[in-house]
């Protein structure tokens, strides 16, 4: 008995003598196939092939009309390129380049007549097996190709989605950046004008002024200042997070361009802390490639920080080499320091360790955050050293250039 899946195929038998068409029925009908076609006439074999559509052809070589020479030439145009359909050719040609010829021309197989019965039944299963597992091979490549395509047009979708979302965020980073440009304009102008006339008339009128009214515009000053410095942090975190910040590199001279101007800046509020504010440069040359505003920023904050987290004391910058050669500039304080458990956090952003309106210090949190960022951006690396209540070392090392 054959496979389940097997005695359904399409068999056709095209033998110009009858009898050897009542012989291969009766074997096929005792195996169960059902779906069987059989003709004596070889002209019928085109017609045949479309209405029965076979898995199988049984095909005789010597006879009238058309001989199965003729007829696998014929085959040729109606199979389809890379279909497995197979050919049993069963003959009575004893021509020793008959069997040659017609392997050559399309048969599969090939036996002599007379034939042995059980031979051509395992040679038809054989083949039939052999036709099955290359349609469940070409319906594999089907469903595979599907799924090829269906997973294509996924990512082209995905693809173009990500295209737009790009597009919408660039579009967004524009206007963010216009915004905040604009939101740059709009606020610093009017500060500026506080703290310009604020000065104004305190050196005008100074003199004249009593002691509540001279703190009253020393209030306006520091206030105004505070707002000022709010805002740049605001601003350029927001820069930073969106359009992002483009640095320009020139060579700096850290000593006389950027650290010296920033001591001589801050001399006054460290003295109106009762601070004693120091300066050293143990390191004629200074030079490094950087980008000038952002390693401004960089040491503004942490001398900003310095005095603003030190009661009593004193700050201390100086700029030397390590053992490398890298230039290193250190920013050092006796103020309220760091606790080791908060030490891992102080570049987060809006992150502080005393949190609350009741907190002994101002700030936003957001000065630290900025630091680390302009520090990646300049290639430079920042270490922290602090103990509580004793005070904090800020380490900025810059690479050789």
């Amino acid at each position: 008995m054959i496979d389940s899946t097997l005695k359904n195929a399409n068999i056709l038998i095209v033998d110009d003598q009858q009898a050897n068409i009542d012989v291969l029925t009766s074997l096929l009908e005792f195996e169960e196939f059902t779906n069987l076609t059989a003709t004596t006439d070889s002209r019928l074999v085109v017609s045949l092939f479309s209405e029965c559509i076979p898995d199988l052809i049984i095909l005789d070589l010597m006879m009238p009309h058309l001989n199965g020479f003729q007829v696998l030439e014929q085959l040729k145009g109606l199979i389809p390129a890379g279909t497995y359909l197979p050919i049993l050719v069963l003959t009575a040609d004893v021509n020793p380049n008959a069997k040659q010829i017609a392997l050559a021309g399309g048969a599969s197989d090939f036996l002599s007549k007379p034939f042995d019965l059980i031979e051509v039944d395992l040679r038809i299963k054989n083949l039939l097996k052999t036709r099955f597992l290359h349609q469940q091979l070409e319906n594999q490549n089907q469903i595979l190709e599907e799924k090829v395509k269906m997973r294509t047009k996924e990512l082209e979708m995905t693809n173009r989605e990500l295209i737009e979302a790009k597009e919408k965020a660039e579009q967004s980073d524009i206007l963010k950046s216009e915004f905040l440009n604009q939101m740059s304009h709009e606020i610093r102008t009017p500060l500026n004008a506080i703290v310009g006339n604020a000065d104004y008339l305190n050196n005008s009128f100074g003199e004249k002024m009593d002691a509540d009214t001279r703190d009253c515009f020393e209030g306006i000053d520091l206030a105004s200042k505070r707002i000022i410095r709010t805002v740049d942090l605001i601003l350029n975190t927001a820069e930073l997070q969106t359009s992002g910040y483009e640095p320009h590199l020139e060579k700096v001279d850290l000593n006389f361009e950027i650290l010296y101007k920033l001591y001589l800046e801050h001399q006054l509020s460290a003295k109106q802390k009762g601070l004693k504010l120091m300066y050293t440069c143990k390191e004629i040359d200074a030079n490094v490639t950087v980008d000038r505003y952002s390693i401004t920023q960089i040491f503004a904050n942490l001398i900003d920080n310095a005095i603003n987290y030190t009661k009593n004391g004193e700050i201390a910058i100086q700029i030397r080499k390590n053992k490398t050669g890298n230039v290193m500039v250190e920013v050092k304080d006796t103020g309220i320091g760091i606790t080791k458990e908060f030490l891992p956090r102080i570049f987060k952003p809006f992150t502080q360790e005393e949190q609350g309106f009741t907190r002994s210090y101002e700030g936003n949190g957001l000065g630290l955050t900025l630091v680390k960022r302009y520090c990646e951006i300049n290639n430079a690396v920042i270490e922290v050293e602090s103990e509580k209540n004793v005070g904090s070392t800020f380490r900025v090392t810059f690479s050789r250039e």
